[in-house]
């Protein structure tokens, strides 16, 4: 397995999540509900896993897809609108990683014990929802 270089990602504002009721502690089983919550998610949606270095959740949720004021002020450049939130990944620096793998919450484990063995102590582990059969996987974490 060839290694994946990060690059940095600049949030310039927040990325607000509504929690997932009863998120399991142990990361893989959280992975897995995330992925099942997908599946049937609208294209457009997102969602997001917080876990620490050894794959504990921290918390998780959900966002579903932007309405057109959102479009519009992405398509501006302005301050997105205020979003209901739980939990939210804060503006600021990160590295990323979009990861070449299929979603399934055991090769997403496997490439996340990989890739962070010896890296940071806090994930967050996005998945969007780009078509009916297609999920993107996102990896940030602090440098």
């Amino acid at each position: 397995m060839h290694k994946i270089e990060p690059m940095i990602l600049h949030l310039l504002q927040e990325i607000p999540y509504v929690a997932f009721p009863n998120l399991p502690r142990e990361g893989e089983e959280a992975i897995e509900m995330m992925l099942t919550h997908m599946d049937s998610a609208p294209i457009g949606s997102e969602a997001c896993i917080h876990l620490s270095g050894i794959l504990t959740t921290l918390e998780g949720g959900y966002q579903d897809p932007p309405g057109e004021e959102m479009r519009l002020a992405v398509a501006k450049g302005e301050k997105h609108p205020k979003r209901p939130s739980d939990f939210s990944i804060e503006a600021g620096s990160y590295h990323f990683l979009q990861l070449p793998i299929a979603p399934q919450s055991d090769l997403i484990t496997r490439r996340l014990e990989t890739l962070l063995s010896d890296g940071p102590s806090l994930i967050y582990l996005r998945v969007l929802k780009e078509s009916v059969v297609e999920l993107v996987i996102q990896l940030l974490y602090r440098p």
